[in-house]
């Protein structure tokens, strides 16, 4: 597996800053262009050429297995341990462990040492709380290993409730590396996506927001409406009759069956 241009400079933003600087970096990288090949490549360089160990954290179980398999893909000798009650999985031996967050949190001591500890989707980090869950791991992380590095991994590099998320009070610190959204369609690596609104609009007037997110279940509850998505499916036919294929968005799972029906 072959790093594009941007990834590598990725990483060695990444390098240069832990080399150089006592902060912790972040990495800014459009959707789909390949967070997981950069985490891939600082994981499998830490514990191969280093030997160091590597905990890389997400929230849902579909990027823990998307990060697993790139790192295994990329790797192919080294055992990818995977520490998750979702997966059924608690490895804790081997040099990278990929783990959810909501099963680590408070199990620094089981884990053992780690060098670096990386943050898929770093955006849903609480900006400063220090009960969040991923302070309570980095703070037992440090006492296990006081020299135990952050690096974070985000598309939205800010918060709906407490911009931006790095600052010298929070986890992250900085941004050591950011590719654009425009760069990465001129340069081909991204499709020239057009947005168009839909003429049927959701009433979103309601919305709630905790921990800097919209509420889940309110999003779909107001979305996930009958003249709604019969209205949003009649445009999608009439739009692309030339398409061979199309990438629709909902907001939940049920959404999402509603839309396919």
């Amino acid at each position: 597996m072959e790093l594009r241009p941007y990834q590598s400079a990725a990483v060695e933003a990444v390098y240069n800053h832990l080399r150089t600087k006592d902060t912790n970096p972040c990495v800014v990288l459009p959707t789909g262009t390949g967070k997981s090949h950069v985490i891939a490549k600082i994981a499998t360089d830490t514990a191969r050429m280093w030997n160091g160990r590597v905990l890389v954290l997400a929230h849902v179980k579909e990027l823990l297995e998307q990060n697993a398999d790139k790192i295994s893909r990329l790797c192919p000798e080294l055992k990818v341990g995977i520490y998750s009650a979702g997966l059924k999985s608690r490895d804790t031996r081997e040099s990278i462990i990929v783990a959810g967050i909501q099963s680590v949190y408070d199990k620094a001591g089981n884990l053992g040492p780690f060098d670096i500890v990386m943050i898929d989707e770093c955006h849903l980090l609480d900006s400063c709380s220090d009960d969040s869950m991923y302070a309570s791991l980095l703070k037992d992380m440090k006492v296990v290993n006081p020299n135990v590095r952050l690096i974070g991994l985000t598309a939205t590099p800010f918060r709906l409730k407490g911009g931006l998320i790095c600052k010298p009070e929070n986890l992250l610190n900085e941004i050591c590396y950011e590719a654009g959204l425009k760069e990465m369609i001129v340069q081909g690596y991204l499709s020239p996506i057009v947005s168009r609104a839909g003429r049927t609009e959701a009433n979103l007037d309601d919305l709630h927001i905790r921990g800097g997110e919209f509420i889940n279940d309110e999003i779909a509850s107001a979305m996930d409406r009958e003249e709604i998505v019969n209205a949003a499916c009649s445009e999608i036919v009439s739009l692309t009759r030339d398409r061979k294929s199309v990438i629709i968005f909902t907001t939940s799972v049920e959404h999402c069956k509603h839309v396919a029906e």
